[in-house]
C-alpha cells in the first residue's frame, strides 16, 4: 500500500502498483513489515508540567521561560511516540499566547488555559479559582478571549496540596456557568470530577467530558454508579481514560526508584480506573484515550502504556487504535482534518513496527511520525521510485 502526500495533505491511498506509476521518480519512504496509521491523539496532557515526580506547586511556580522550555521538551517526546495532536487541560494564562519556534515540527496543541476551579481548589496554582458562578464564567470567558480552544473545569480535589480527591469544590451552578460560556463560543467543556456527586453535577450542567473514571463516594471509596453512568452516556458525555496516571508511579515504586509510601493507594486507584472503564465500555459509553502526561510521575513519550491499559478494560487493539485516532478526532471536532488516512485529510501519520490492530503494544515501536505532510521523526529508508 502507498499513501501519497501533496503538501500538507494526503493526495491518494491505494495499492503500490496502481499509484506509484503516477509519480515516476518521486522519493518514496519505505517501511517494510510496518503499519501506517493516523497520528495518535492524546486528549489530556499538561505540557508545562515535567512528569518527573514534581508536584503542581513547584512546577507552576516556575517562570514562563522555564515552563515553556518544559513544554517543548514534552512535545518532542510525545511526537517521537507517534502522537501528533495533544489537548492541554491546565496551564497558566500566558501559555495561551505562547507559540514555540518551529511549531510545525511539533504536535498540534489544543490549549484550554486556566482551569475553572474552587478557591484554593485543585490546580488553583494556575490562577483559576472562582468564588461563585459569575467568577467561574468570567474565568472561562477570559481564557477564550486569550485563545483557549475549550474550557477545563475542576469540580473536586485532586493532587494539589490541601485538596481532597473525593470532596466537591464547585457547585452545579458554577460548573454550569463555565459550561455555558464554552458552548456560547461553540467550544467543548470538560470537568475533572472524581466523586460521583461531582460527576452528577457536571453531567447535569452539560459538561461534554468527565476527566478520570473514579466514581468516588464521600468516604473516598470507588463504587461504580450504574444509574449515573447511564445518565452520562445518555447525554453524550465522554470519559477521559487516564488509566495510567497512577500506574507509572506504581511501576517506579515497585522497582525501588521512588519511595513506596503511596504504593498501595496508587495501585488501588489504577485498579478501579480500569474496572470502571470496563463498566463504561460494557454500557456503550465513549472513552477518550488520555494519558494525563505531566502529572506527577506520568512522563511524556509513553502514550503506549495508556493504550495498553485499555486492553485490561476489555477493549480490542483495533478498538483502541480507532479511539486514539478517529475517535479522539471526532470528540475534539477535528474529524474533518485529522484522524483518518484518507485523501484530503491532513497528513498527520504514524508508522509502527508490527501491527497495532492485533497487538496494541506495537505502538511502542515507532518507525516514523509525519506532521502535516512532513516527516519529523524517522527510521525510514528513503529512495526514489523506479519502475522494475
Amino acid at each position: 500500500m502507498v499513501v501519497a502526500l501533496e503538501g500538507e495533505r494526503i493526495a491518494a491511498v491505494g495499492p503500490a502498483e496502481a499509484l506509484l506509476p503516477r509519480w515516476p521518480g518521486v522519493v518514496v519512504d519505505h517501511y517494510p513489515n510496518a503499519t501506517l496509521t493516523p497520528g495518535l491523539i492524546d486528549a489530556h496532557v499538561h505540557l508545562t508540567l515535567p512528569g518527573d515526580g514534581t508536584t503542581y506547586e513547584p512546577a507552576a511556580n516556575r517562570d514562563a521561560t522555564a515552563r515553556f522550555a518544559v513544554a517543548v521538551d514534552n512535545l518532542r517526546k510525545h511526537l517521537a511516540a507517534g502522537v501528533t495532536t495533544v489537548r492541554d487541560l491546565g496551564s497558566h494564562a500566558d501559555f495561551l499566547g505562547w507559540s514555540p519556534a518551529h511549531a510545525g515540527d511539533l504536535p498540534r496543541v489544543i490549549r484550554y488555559g486556566r482551569p475553572v476551579t474552587g478557591v484554593r481548589g485543585h490546580m488553583h496554582p494556575f490562577g483559576g479559582g472562582a468564588h461563585d458562578a459569575a467568577e467561574a464564567a468570567a474565568i472561562a470567558r477570559g481564557n477564550i478571549e486569550l485563545g483557549a480552544g475549550g474550557v477545563k473545569i475542576v469540580a473536586t480535589g485532586g493532587g494539589t496540596k490541601g485538596t481532597v480527591p473525593h470532596q466537591e469544590t464547585l457547585t452545579q451552578d458554577q460548573i454550569a456557568a463555565a459550561v455555558s460560556v464554552a458552548h456560547e463560543h461553540g467550544l467543548l467543556a470538560t470537568t475533572h470530577a472524581l466523586s460521583s456527586e461531582a460527576i452528577r453535577r457536571a453531567v447535569l450542567a452539560g459538561s461534554d467530558g468527565i476527566e478520570h473514571i473514579a466514581f468516588l463516594t464521600p468516604d473516598g471509596a470507588s463504587v461504580f454508579d450504574e444509574s449515573l453512568a447511564e445518565l452520562a452516556i445518555a447525554r453524550g458525555t465522554t470519559f477521559g481514560s487516564t488509566l495510567g496516571c497512577n500506574f507509572h508511579y506504581v511501576e517506579l515504586a515497585e522497582a525501588g526508584e521512588v519511595p513506596g509510601d503511596e504504593l498501595d493507594e496508587q495501585r488501588e486507584r489504577t485498579g478501579y480506573y480500569i474496572d470502571n472503564a470496563s463498566r463504561v465500555r460494557t454500557m456503550g459509553g465513549r472513552i477518550a484515550p488520555s494519558s494525563d502526561a505531566g502529572w506527577k510521575h506520568t512522563a511524556f513519550g509513553d502514550f503506549a502504556t495508556e493504550l495498553s491499559l485499555l486492553v485490561l478494560a476489555g477493549y480490542r487493539p483495533i478498538e483502541i487504535l480507532r479511539m486514539a485516532t478517529s475517535g479522539n478526532a471526532g470528540y475534539l471536532r477535528l474529524a474533518g482534518e485529522i484522524g483518518f488516512v484518507r485523501p484530503g485529510r491532513l497528513a498527520d501519520l504514524a508508522v509502527f513496527d508490527g501491527d497495532p490492530t492485533e497487538d496494541i503494544a506495537a505502538t511502542r515501536a515507532v518507525r516514523a511520525t509525519y506532521r502535516a505532510g512532513r516527516r519529523v521523526t524517522s527510521r525510514a529508508a528513503a529512495r526514489p521510485f523506479t519502475r522494475s
